[in-house]
């Protein structure tokens, strides 16, 4: 049970404290959210999408990978999460952006975070392959459909050949296919331009949760608690509790159980709260339904892994 505690907390609290770091830049001046704003637009066309390539890219496609496991996440996304995060928050919520951004945190997971630091805490290094490669589909597939909730909440139309173009402008999706593309030839990428995407990929998740910490208002936080509370009951409670054990029924162990974990009970990525505000959505809920799933998500990733683990599926 400690050691289960502790490989959740070594994940969430480094978060927590960027994040107190940035309510700290704001309160001594140093920053303030309307500078921060072009830095959330930074991260979003840059730093997120450098990362994301990074994770694809450096993906090992020859580890022993379970297609049935994509094929279920797939299909949970398209078929149930995706249209349930498009057509509930509108009836639960007045507002079309506040409704976007709670439909945005029901889909996308903070896999390129979580993923392999809850693989390697429970498998240890090295032995996180499908884990890995789950995320190589599930991540680029995740921007494409919260693209799709974002500009349905910003114009309100379903427009096929605009939302096909959202979706290929997407910063994110661009950098995923980018990656796909890279790894796929029959040369690797020379050190020194590695070297630099390494660099630029490493200082996203500081800068990420700095900024969430700079933009974090409690008295809004306190004005939006009705949203916010719909949004982690949906993303938190409501997937985690219907896709978990449906994991389990279908046979998932170990690895392949693992990355569905990560992909159905981790908290809404931070990258949920750049792409929010640059794509017209409520990017202050965006932002703290980030900051209240990763504090909640100590508990409930805790739970799962131990209870999971304490029946030999992991």
């Amino acid at each position: 049970m400690p050691e289960s505690f502790l490989a959740a907390l070594r994940v969430v609290l480094p978060m927590a404290l960027l994040i107190m770091l940035g309510v700290g830049v704001r309160k001594a001046g140093i920053m303030d959210r309307t500078v921060m704003r072009n830095v959330d637009k930074l991260t979003f066309r840059v730093f997120m999408p450098v990362l994301l390539f990074k994770n694809i890219y450096e993906t090992d496609l020859s580890q022993s990978f379970t297609p049935e496991e994509a094929v279920f996440a797939a299909l949970s996304l398209v078929l149930v999460i995706f249209p349930t995060a498009l057509l509930l928050p509108p009836r639960l919520v007045k507002s079309r952006a506040q409704a976007a951004s709670i439909g945005q945190a029901m889909i996308r997971s903070n896999y390129i975070l979580f993923g392999i630091a809850v693989a390697e805490s429970i498998f240890g290094e090295g032995n996180v392959g499908p884990v890995a490669l789950l995320g190589a589909i599930v991540v680029p597939l995740t921007n494409a459909l919260s693209v799709i909730v974002l500009e349905m909440g910003r114009s309100g139309r379903a427009e096929p050949k605009r939302l096909a173009l959202s979706i290929l402008k997407n910063p994110m999706v661009v950098a995923a296919l980018a990656a796909i593309a890279a790894s796929a030839l029959p040369f690797r990428m020379p050190e020194l331009l590695w070297g630099v995407v390494k660099d630029v990929a490493g200082v996203t998740t500081t800068i990420s949760f700095i900024s969430l910490g700079v933009g974090l208002d409690l008295g809004q936080a306190r004005a939006n608690r009705r949203p916010l509370f719909l949004g982690l009951a949906l993303r938190m409670v409501l997937i985690p509790l219907i896709f978990l054990p449906l994991s389990v029924a279908l046979g998932f162990r170990n690895q392949s159980l693992c990355g569905l974990m990560v992909l159905f009970a981790a908290p809404t990525a931070v990258a949920s709260y750049p792409m929010a505000v640059a794509m017209g959505a409520d990017g202050p809920l965006a932002g703290q339904l980030v900051c209240a799933e990763t504090i909640l998500s100590i508990f409930t990733m805790f739970f799962y892994t131990f209870l999971f683990r304490s029946l030999g599926m992991l």
